[in-house]
């Protein structure tokens, strides 16, 4: 994923930044300038939480955030969100970005972007067929609405199963359920920078699978390395805990003040 910013490791590794590192406070004033909508479930929650804590830490304000069905009432700068769709359903949570963008114009975003989970990815996943259908839906939302700035994030991952069941499997060669779904994630993630190389996109499983010291996090599967989450970063194999909260909390400034590219709200 050469294309994709890598960005764990920037601004002093997975710490908290300080408010006066210069990089730092330049990224954050463009975040607060922007006028952003995220789609999201858990773990969205969990970056916003790391968004929250990272500024805590630096002595920085917090970021002004509203639900989505706050946007008709916020005006101006904000980062509004919401959560649709269903954990296990990749369609229904690209059907609530589509009409979210098209039946809100009070939404009004500088930038858009959802979020695919986990759970949406299984051994069984048709990846050819989910991501032809998120790449029309974006298209046609990138032609509909020119004045909206369209991103993307990579799906998140989750720890290598350790287990003796999980080992046992390997050994006889078995498929194991959590390593063909990490494949099935990094194959859609592969096609997802592939296609969208001109467009933000926030390496979020990059992030998740690059330690506190840098190291990236992966497996061999048929020839293949496979990114896996750090298991520091989880406590219960998928939700971040507060480690996994702040590396992607930094990340997501970081992303947010490149998407916006100097792009202000002038609602």
């Amino acid at each position: 994923m050469k294309q994709v910013q890598q960005l764990a490791g920037a601004h002093g590794g997975t710490g908290a930044p300080s408010a006066k590192n210069s990089q730092f406070a330049a990224d954050l004033a463009a975040v607060r300038k922007g006028r952003i909508f995220f789609s999201h479930h858990s773990v969205g929650e969990n970056i916003l939480e790391g968004i929250q804590l990272v500024l805590a830490d630096s002595g920085a304000a917090p970021l002004k955030v509203a639900s989505l069905d706050a946007a008709a009432g916020t005006a101006g700068p904000v980062l509004l969100h919401g959560s649709g769709g269903r954990n296990g359903d990749p369609e229904s949570k690209i059907a609530f970005f589509e009409t979210t963008i098209r039946g809100n114009p009070h939404l009004r975003p500088d930038i858009a972007f959802m979020k695919f989970c986990w759970v949406d990815f299984a051994p069984s996943t048709d990846v050819d067929g989910l991501f032809t259908h998120y790449r029309g839906a974006i298209t046609a939302l990138k032609r509909d609405h020119p004045e909206i700035r369209f991103a993307h994030v990579t799906v998140t991952l989750t720890p290598r199963e350790m287990d003796l069941k999980s080992r046992v499997r390997r050994i006889l060669r078995l498929q194991e359920w959590t390593d063909a779904s990490n494949a099935k994630r990094n194959e859609f993630n592969r096609k997802l920078v592939q296609a969208f190389s001109s467009d933000p996109v926030f390496d979020l499983a990059g992030v998740e699978s690059t330690g506190p010291d840098g190291k990236p996090v992966s497996f061999e599967l048929d020839g293949k390395r496979i990114p896996s989450m750090f298991p520091g970063y989880t406590e219960d194999n998928g939700h971040l805990n507060a480690a996994g909260q702040r590396a992607a909390g930094a990340a997501a400034i970081r992303f947010l003040a490149s998407a916006l590219g100097g792009r202000a709200a002038t609602n």
